[in-house]
């Protein structure tokens, strides 16, 4: 509903003022901090017109007002209206992916760590779909005859890198021979087809020889495992100290129930990338993000490319909403512009960074 100006200005700072000192606020706190030129008497009418249509309610009889979550949600939205990116902590955020060549899945636990640690709420990442990603190349070093190391770079990173066994033992010098035939055929390909295609019935010049069949019959396997982490989370208990400084004794009942909604990783992440269906940038779910025991909880969202990935933070409804959205919003930018850089790299740099 459209609220008039100085309702708004009013239910702002009750707003803010509860998520800075964690206390009810009172008209007088109110006329104290803006002097408005109107009496207690009027301060206290639009407060309790702000009480009448569900915006903020009092703890108890003879408190002030806290928000409510219909208070937090217009705060929000106020919020998204002026939000900009945030320039603060540059270095830290370029210096935690100071890495020539990217692992993915590195960098988003260490991208769930730092956006914990910048917000001191809990934060986590959903990686791209890999499925989408395209191959750059593909790296191995022999171990011994039967065994190498394998690296798997597409568009966004290192992907996959693991020890692999051939069936057969394998020379010495055709191991770069299947490097380079692979990398030529293939370069560009997305992943997806990678596992999905019948590698053999293309007719490419090469395909017939058992060490290259061999080689991609692996390629194919170790794309097609289903052992990438869906999510990734960091600084749950975070979230306690926030709850206990409001909620006292009921604090680790929240807690409890945000710790069912999200030990499923896979459902977190699906239900993630529900509130996030159709949208562009940042989002917020205050108190209804689709999943049980998530009531109390706000979520902030924001994609990133490329490939559709998902990054965010939870906290409760009384968080600090204007520095949880330009940290989301930065960290995501960041994320992004070093996923779209190039990764095409010499193998032996690629090696070394391993």
């Amino acid at each position: 509903m459209e609220l008039p100006e100085r309702q708004r200005l009013i239910l702002k700072e009750i707003v803010d003022r509860f998520i800075r000192q964690r206390e009810p606020v009172s008209s007088r706190m109110i006329l104290e901090d803006y002097g408005l030129p109107v009496s207690s008497a009027t301060v206290r009418n639009d407060m309790n017109d702000l009480e009448a249509h569900g915006f903020i309610e009092k703890p108890y009889a003879s408190s002030g007002r806290i928000p409510t979550r219909l208070g937090y949600r217009f705060f929000v939205d106020w919020l998204l209206d002026l939000s900009r990116l945030s320039q603060q902590e540059p270095l830290e955020i370029v210096e935690a992916y100071d890495t020539p060549c990217l692992d993915v899945g590195e960098t988003m636990r260490r991208t769930a760590l730092l956006l914990g640690s910048l917000t001191d709420y809990a934060a986590f990442v959903v990686p791209p779909a890999f499925e989408e990603a395209r191959l750059v190349q593909v790296t191995m070093a022999q171990l011994d005859a039967r065994t190498v190391l394998l690296i798997i770079v597409s568009d966004i990173g290192v992907i996959e890198h693991g020890v692999v066994s051939f069936e057969d033992e394998v020379a010495s010098e055709e191991i770069p021979k299947i490097v380079g035939l692979i990398n030529k055929t293939l370069a560009g390909t997305p992943l997806a087809s990678l596992r999905s295609m019948s590698l053999f019935d293309e007719g490419f010049e090469g395909w017939y020889e058992p060490a290259v069949r061999q080689a991609m019959l692996i390629l194919q396997k170790v794309l097609s495992q289903d052992s990438r982490q869906p999510l990734f989370l960091e600084g749950l208990t975070n979230v306690v100290g926030h709850l206990e400084a409001v909620q006292g004794d009921r604090a680790m009942k929240r807690f409890l129930g945000l710790v069912h909604a999200v030990q499923d990783r896979r459902r977190f992440a699906d239900a993630v990338r529900a509130t996030r269906s159709g949208k562009e940038g940042i989002g917020v779910s205050v108190s209804d993000f689709p999943l049980p025991n998530m009531e109390d909880f706000s979520v902030i969202t924001m994609s990133y490319r490329p490939h559709g990935g998902v990054l965010g933070v939870v906290a409760p409804l009384w968080m600090d909403y204007s520095k949880a959205l330009s940290t989301v919003s930065y960290v995501a930018h960041r994320l992004e512009a070093f996923l779209t850089r190039s990764c095409v790299q010499p193998a032996e740099e690629i090696l070394d960074v391993e």
